[in-house]
């Protein structure tokens, strides 16, 4: 359901040609041997390799969309560093093996996770507060100890965007502006840009890894947690997006939550699109009939908080 799946319905195998990928492999341990490769979903390809004196192995191959590369020519780069980064700084994040710019399009490996997106808790209430709790953690880090001045921040963007926009971005927008000198942003944090529960993987009930950090950026926290409120809405439903919401305020005291109208509308700005990556065609007309009522929740709460 995720947002990225859209993005890389047009990457072919052009970037996976085997003769690369095996130099590529040499380079991260000269015993291993490409046998094939699988596609993961989205952006990820699973790399299959043989060992003479150890078996088998899984790593996983990352690369990034056209349109994300021509706004960030560096995103694999900043991806890679991200990585590096959180693993060292206690997070559980996928370890990154290999970073390749020689290639076109750039791209990483990392070790392969092996868990599954159902954290087995999908349908009781204790899902909503696990997701919550792993949103503060990773809003938890301490930016001054952490060297991530090459994200990009979370801001204005959308009120001066330029492209072509949707009858809903249109509408998102014009609620948007008048608010937007009114709005006081709270204390920056690391924002993972697309939490929802497809992004977190669970092994035995545990967390195991928090994956696909292309679009983290530094901002306000409360912007995770407007988009992922979207996410979780189509992905476990109104009472557990409420649940999730509460959950991550109660743990996050210091927040002026107050502007969370404001980011609910900046994340549906960004999800827009959500037809695109819907898990299925006969899961749009729920998917829409949720995003409108949520936009038109949000506009209505932006209203009474500017009043």
């Amino acid at each position: 359901m995720s947002a990225s799946t859209a993005r890389y319905q047009n990457l072919t195998d052009e970037t996976l040609r085997k003769a690369d990928l095996q130099a590529v492999l040499r380079k991260i341990d000269p015993r291993f041997r490409l046998t094939s490769v699988e596609t993961l979903g989205g952006r990820a390809r699973a790399l299959n390799v043989s060992m003479a004196d150890a078996g088998g192995k899984r790593l996983v191959l990352l690369t990034h969309s056209h349109g994300d590369r021509q706004l960030n020519p560096h995103i694999a780069r900043d991806e890679y560093r991200l990585l590096r980064i959180l693993r060292e700084a206690g997070l559980p994040v996928p370890r990154v093996l290999y970073l390749c710019e020689t290639h076109e399009p750039h791209f990483l490996v990392t070790a392969f996770v092996d868990g599954s997106a159902e954290c087995g808790c999908a349908r009781t209430g204790s899902c909503a507060g696990a997701l919550a709790s792993i949103l503060k953690d990773i809003h938890a880090l301490d930016l001054g100890a952490l060297d991530l001045a090459f994200l990009p921040r979370a801001g204005d963007r959308i009120l001066r965007e330029r492209w072509p926009l949707t009858d809903d971005q249109r509408r998102i927008r014009a609620a948007m502006g008048p608010a937007a000198s009114r709005i006081q942003v709270n204390a920056p944090a690391l924002l993972h840009g697309d939490f929802w529960p497809g992004n977190l993987l669970w092994r035995k009930g545990e967390l195991a890894a928090i994956i696909d950090w292309e679009d983290a950026m530094i901002g306000d926290p409360l912007a995770d947690l407007g988009k992922s409120r979207l996410e979780i809405l189509w992905a476990l439903g109104w009472h557990a997006m409420r649940e999730y919401s509460a959950r991550y305020l109660e743990l996050n005291p210091q927040l002026d939550a107050d502007p969370l109208p404001y980011w609910d509308l900046w994340g549906a700005f960004r999800l827009s699109h959500f037809a695109s990556f819907a898990p299925h065609q006969s899961a749009i007309p729920r998917m829409a009939a949720q995003y409108k009522a949520f936009v038109d929740d949000a506009i209505r709460r932006l209203d009474a908080f500017q009043k």
